[in-house]
């Protein structure tokens, strides 16, 4: 099929990660259409609202769309063809008139402990200081290891693993896709995804799409990862039911599995209270065939669990 759009217009934040998931994107986009399609690529860096207020922390105001709300009104008007994000940077509920068209490939899903040392978790010394503005990782470790300290810590990836080469934190913890994707390759160690369950859709990229934007939105649904998508819209589910704020700590991994000639979810999930007295984590199996309608259910269950209604 031949497309005629001479120039697509990528909206994205200006952040190191967040430029490198465009070259990600159009890597996979020229590859993909390269005898089919002449169209220009050009990005617009748009600063965020969750780029502004770093002094704040992301769970005392909540993520309805802090890192992606400027970029979409910029679709909305017409001034970008498509948002490349971080899927978890995304509210579970897009604003009226835009829509996940594709999710790429997942890469990691795996939370990092980052020091100089390269250490593990269990190998910190007591009343270690580790850098971390998610409660949802600070209530899964302080299971492990109450006696650490933790700071509050926001920034880009490479400020952030700056004040660790500095001495000023001992560790932090990051999303290894992250790392992988700045080609930062040393100093960290992967934790298990039965001590840490990661966030909702860590690892994968979204593109996003106005609804009324039909060819750009014909063309981008080709570079989607059917498996992906499945997963992270289970994950996604599962959290619209609990949440969906970044007020509730939640976590969920989803990977689909073959059993013989059935399709099963393998499904990973945490929750807790913001203070981290009650705490779920746990794990399930669902059929393909009705997952989405699984993890949902599951959400609302954990909900209820942790009194959260």
């Amino acid at each position: 099929m031949k497309y005629n759009i001479k120039k697509i217009i990528i909206g994205s934040r200006e952040s190191m990660l967040a430029k490198a998931h465009v070259e990600i994107f159009k890597e996979k986009f020229y590859r993909k259409f390269e005898k089919n399609l002449d169209s220009e690529l050009i990005t617009k860096f748009i600063k965020t609202s969750g780029d502004k207020f770093l002094s704040q922390n992301i769970y005392e105001i909540g993520n309805k769309g802090l890192f992606t709300k400027e970029i979409d009104l910029a679709q909305l008007d017409n001034k970008v063809d498509v948002g490349v994000h971080s899927l978890k940077d995304l509210p579970t509920r897009l604003p009226d008139g835009l829509e996940i068209v594709s999710i790429l490939k997942r890469g990691s899903h795996q939370d990092v402990l980052y020091s100089n040392k390269n250490l593990h978790l269990m190998e910190l010394k007591q009343n270690s200081i580790i850098g971390t503005s998610s409660i949802r990782r600070k209530n899964q470790i302080f299971k492990l290891r109450p006696d650490l300290i933790f700071e509050d810590l926001r920034g880009n990836v490479d400020s952030r693993v700056g004040k660790v080469q500095k001495g000023k934190l001992d560790a932090i913890v990051l999303a290894k896709s992250g790392l992988e994707r700045l080609g930062i390759k040393k100093n960290y160690s992967s934790l298990d995804l039965n001590l840490m369950v990661p966030a909702v859709g860590q690892g994968a990229i979204a593109l996003v799409v106005n609804v009324k934007n039909l060819r750009v939105k014909e063309i981008l649904k080709r570079l989607n990862d059917e498996d992906t998508f499945t997963e992270v819209s289970c994950e996604r589910a599962f959290l619209e039911a609990l949440d969906g704020s970044c007020k509730t700590p939640v976590g969920a991994y989803a990977k689909i599995d073959k059993k013989g000639e059935q399709k099963i979810m393998n499904f990973r999930y945490f929750a807790s209270t913001l203070n981290g007295q009650n705490f779920i984590s746990d794990k399930k199996k669902f059929f393909l065939s009705n997952c989405m309608d699984e993890s949902y259910n599951l959400g609302k269950d954990v909900k209820r669990q942790l009194k959260l209604v």
